[in-house]
Parts: C-alpha cells; structure tokens; sequence
C-alpha cells in the first residue's frame, strides 16, 4: 500500500512540477485517500510517535513538555529576502531554535532552503521525489495532491491532544472557517498558517502632494479616479518638465497586495481573483439568484472594468510595459517618483514607499476607501478568509505530535505573553523581525485592527497606559511621526487616523467586505486544469488592457473558460455543498 501511495504522490506531483515550472518561466514576483489517525493505528509509519514506542525517547503528553534524549525535526524553508539577521544569526541558527532544543528537546533541521519565489516549484519536485521532511509549509493545491495521495499524516487525535488552547482559539477562531479548510472528509490534515482574516481588502493610495500641485481633490467616483490617473500622466505632477510620470501603478501580476487591480476591479462592482504566479485554484465565486455559484471573473462588471483599464492604457497613464515587469519594478517607478497612485494591500505603507516621506519630506502618500462607479456601495474583496497555504506532516514522521509543540511555543510566545525579545529587535538603526524566524506559526485575524483600535484610544486619552508591549510599540512610534521623525512614516500609515487600519475597520464596522461564497478546498478540476485555465484569463485580460485584443474578446474568452473545464469546476463547486 505504502508503494502504491508513493507512485501516486509521484506522478501527480510531476504534473505539478511540469505545471509549476512553466509558470516559473516567466519569472518571479516579490513580496492551499487520507490514512488513518497516527495515534489510532500501530500499522502505519506515523503512528511510530515515541509517546507510544517504548525504546524510543520519552515525550510530550500533552502541549507541553520536552523530547529526553532530544529528536531531530526535518522541515524546508522559503527564505524571504527582506529577513534580516544579526550576530551569526541564519534560518538554521537562532533565538528559536535555541529555545526549541534547550526546552522541548527538538532540534529542528532544514533539509532545503530556497528563495520564497522558487519556493513552491521546490516543494512540488520534493513531492515527486516522495522525500517528504517530518513537515513542511504547502499551499492549497499542493495540500490536495499529498491528501489525494495519502502521502501526509491524520492529525485529527493529534490536534485534540496537543494543541493548547491557545492554539486552538487561533485556528477556531470566528466561524472556524480555517479548521473547516484543513479537514477533509472528516479528518484534520493540515493545520492552517493563515487565513481567517481580511485585512487583504485593497485601499487606494495616491500621491497627495500631486494632488496638491495640480490642485486635485482626492477621488469621490471611479470617474474621479480616472481623471486624476490621467491628470498625473500629463500635467507634469513632479514638475520636472518631462512628459514621464504614470497615473495608475501595474505590473503583471494584475492581482496582488501591491501595485493590483483587485480594488480597481471591485470600484466597478466586479470581484475577479486569480493571481498571475498563484495556483490558480485561489478563485472568488458568487451566489447567483438561484442560489448556486457563479465565478467571479467572468461577470459582465469584469467587462467594464477591463474597458476602464483599456482607456488608461491607451492614455498613457499605465506604464507601457507593464506586461513584462514584476513588483519589484513596479516599487522602483513609484518610489523614483513616477508613479502616483496605487489599489494595495494593508502592507505598502511598510513596503515599498516605507522611506520616500525620509528621503523627500515633500512626498505624501494618502490613504483612501475604493470609490464606486455609481451611487451603489463599494465591496472590496477579500480572499483572506479560506487558507492559502497548510502545515502538513508526512505520514512517515515519527514524531507528528513536535510541530504542535512548536506551534504552541511560537504563539504563546508572540501572541499570548508578547515577547518583544522574539518579535522585532533594533539594532544600529536596524530592524531584525525576529518573529520570521521560527519554521512554523500562526496568528489571529483581528490583532492589527485591534491593535489601531488600542493605539487610537491611547492617543485620544494622550496615555498608553492600557496598551500591551506591541500595541505600545505602535503608539510610540506614531508619536515618534507627531515629534518630526518621518523613519515613523509608516507606522502613523498603519495606526494613526487616515491610515490602512481606519479604512479597513470602516470596511468592516459597515460590512463592506466580499469574500467567496463557496467555502470549500480546491476541486479535483480546479487542480487539474486550474494552472492552464490561470494562464489563459492572464493573457487575455493584459491583451484587452493593452489594446491588442478588443475589449469584445472578453465573451470569447468566457466562452473558452467554460468549455476548457471551467462548466466542470462551477458543477463541482456547487455539488459541493459549501455555498454559502
């Protein structure tokens, strides 16, 4: 049985690998039949955890407690290249990894460590290889393929005994949505490493010095944004006397949490989603009028929208080249001052124009609610409800129960006593996120919208009195920004009033948030045809935006999605059950 399970792991992750690797071609961008329970079944290679052999080293009963002698715990990484380490620090080596030996007996070891951008292609040529680590991160596709496979351990008696509470209370946390991810057919397969929240809601954000130097008003409509797009493309905003400047920030990703056009979609009452590096199962779907579901993407608001776009670029208020170039060079055109507005994410004010305020006291960004088309209120859309990405641990770990313990230590550590020696660290006028480090975690939905709610009491109250350690941070750094030191810049862009968080919690105190109405994991055609069907909508969105296909197109390209296996997805979508 275990031979039959390896080949199919094989041949279904070299799909995937072929699959991920052309996807990969093009280049990078910056920055979802199971065995039986481990514990329930002496047979399988999982349920060899030494709590139960009794030659092997004594360990946990419960989330707590240490592995004596210690055990080595096998894991992969993604190294993201804005992690920072000091004093010989590294991936293998620090403040974690330390704490996880000397108090809980395991010793965590990278068996691979790659860029974050060749990340998942890695992962997927680690499955065909069937040389799976004790546990690793995956996403939502390549979760399935090792559940279809039974290639990963049931973690259903796992979860119940050593996971804490606190754990608990995170990944159960709201509707429980997360866990309802990570099970299938019954059974907990992986546990969820994000997910649940919803503060990937897009803002606009716009230069509001130009805005002054052409004597604009911040944007009422999406008809405003099109005339300020414009505006800042011809009317020389940076007063240079060159005609160089672009109104609306593009790159080819079209989806993402900076430099995307999710929230420019969702001003047109539109709420397409299928990122052009994602697994192309991460997909919105809406309830139609009969009660089933409908793909967002292919709604005749996308059509507007597009021809919106199509009328920018054709003005020359989109970067000409968009098509060719990632995030990377869509940061570097708006922090050398040629770009002024953008639809992103919570995150840009701390990437990437975190230091144009330092570097040019002159440049402002502000911070904006999506305006609508028409007199309708806008819904921005959301995709951080359902997880993306899954720990899973293979079903030949000997130890199944260590990542809860793990996991458990991380949590309590940055989330329940708010340990700042394990978050964030300055040193020489460097910030080290110590809170990257560690090879899993987790967190809670609402503790950034929290944390701006805390830090606005503070500051109407002019005491921190009530803060913890992190929502303390914020407030002094905010009052850092009010004294003059604009290296705070982003921290007043995050919790002062005007800032992503305000905009975010008028989204949600008015429930303006859309997210899918179908709750369920990818569908067997989804992961099938869902990469091929990614690249299809990608190509013919950017030709219709640059105007070499025309906006007609569109409908053709409906029509193929339907009868490419997209009719296939929709029937197992709404076969489902999961519409809600």
């Amino acid at each position: 049985m275990a031979r039959k399970q390896g080949k199919a792991l094989a041949l279904i992750a070299l799909s995937l690998v072929m699959t991920t690797a052309a996807a990969c071609s093009d280049g990078g961008s910056k920055s979802g039949d199971a065995s039986s329970s481990p514990a329930a079944s002496a047979s399988t290679a999982a349920s060899a955890s030494p709590a139960a052999t009794a030659k092997g080293p004594s360990a946990p009963t419960g989330p707590t407690g240490k592995y004596d002698p210690p055990i080595e715990l096998t894991t992969v990484r993604a190294v993201n290249a804005g992690v920072k380490f000091q004093n010989g620090d590294s991936l293998d080596t620090n403040i974690w990894t330390k704490d996880f030996e000397s108090m809980f007996g395991i010793k965590v070891v990278n068996k691979w460590k790659v860029s974050d951008q060749q990340y998942q292609n890695k992962m997927a040529v680690t499955m065909a290889s069937g040389d799976l680590p004790d546990f690793m991160l995956v996403d939502s596709q390549q979760f399935q393929v090792l559940v279809q496979a039974g290639a990963i351990a049931d973690l259903t008696d796992t979860y119940k005994k050593f996971a804490s509470d606190f754990t608990k209370s995170s990944i159960e946390e709201g509707t429980g949505l997360r866990l309802k991810a990570a099970t299938v057919g019954g059974k907990i397969m992986g546990i969820p490493a994000n997910g649940g929240g919803m503060d990937d809601a897009h803002s606009l954000f716009i230069r509001t010095d130009w805005l002054k130097k052409l004597n604009l008003e911040p944007p009422k409509t999406m008809d405003d944004v099109i005339k300020i797009a414009i505006a800042f493309t011809k009317n020389d905003p940076d007063g240079n006397g060159k005609n160089d400047t672009y109104g609306l920030s593009l790159d080819y990703n079209l989806w993402n949490g900076w430099s995307g056009l999710d929230g420019f979609f969702n001003g047109y009452h539109a709420y397409p989603f299928n990122p052009t590096k994602g697994s192309g199962t991460n997909l919105i779907f809406l309830k139609g009028a009969d009660g089933k579901a409908v793909w967002a993407d292919t709604q005749p608001e996308v059509k507007t929208a597009l021809g919106k776009l199509q009328e920018l670029f054709k003005a020359g208020a989109i970067y000409p080249e968009f098509s060719v170039i990632d995030g990377n060079k869509s940061a570097e055109l708006a922090t050398s001052n040629k770009v002024g507005m953008t639809f992103g994410a919570f995150w840009v004010p701390t990437w990437p124009i975190n230091n144009m305020k330092k570097d040019n006291p002159n440049a402002d960004w502000g911070i904006y609610p999506i305006p609508s088309a028409d007199d309708k209120p806008v819904l921005a859309q959301s995709t951080g409800g359902m997880p993306s990405q899954f720990y899973v641990v293979s079903k030949k770990s000997k130890y199944p129960e260590a990542p809860f313990i793990l996991l458990n230590y991380v949590m309590d550590t940055l989330f329940n006593k708010k340990d700042m020696t394990h978050h964030t660290v300055t040193a020489n006028g460097v910030s080290y996120g110590l809170h990257m480090y560690p090879p899993i975690g987790g967190g809670f939905a609402d503790t950034n919208q929290n944390t701006f709610y805390a830090v606005q009491e503070a500051l109407k109250a002019n005491s921190p009195a009530k803060l913890d350690a992190t929502q303390k941070d914020a407030y002094d750094q905010v009052q850092k920004y009010k004294a003059g030191d604009l290296t705070q810049w982003a921290a007043a862009k995050l919790w002062d009033t005007g800032s992503v968080f305000d905009v975010l919690g008028q989204y949600k105190k008015n429930k303006r948030i859309l997210q899918s109405a179908y709750t369920g994991s990818p569908t067997p055609t989804m992961v099938a045809k869902g990469p091929t069907l990614r690249d299809g909508q990608v190509k013919a969105f950017t030709e219709i935006i640059m105007g070499t296909k025309p906006l007609e197109s569109f409908d053709e390209w409906v029509k193929k999605w339907m009868d490419s296996g997209g009719k296939d997805i929709l029937d197992e979508v709404n076969a489902s059950g999961q519409i809600q």
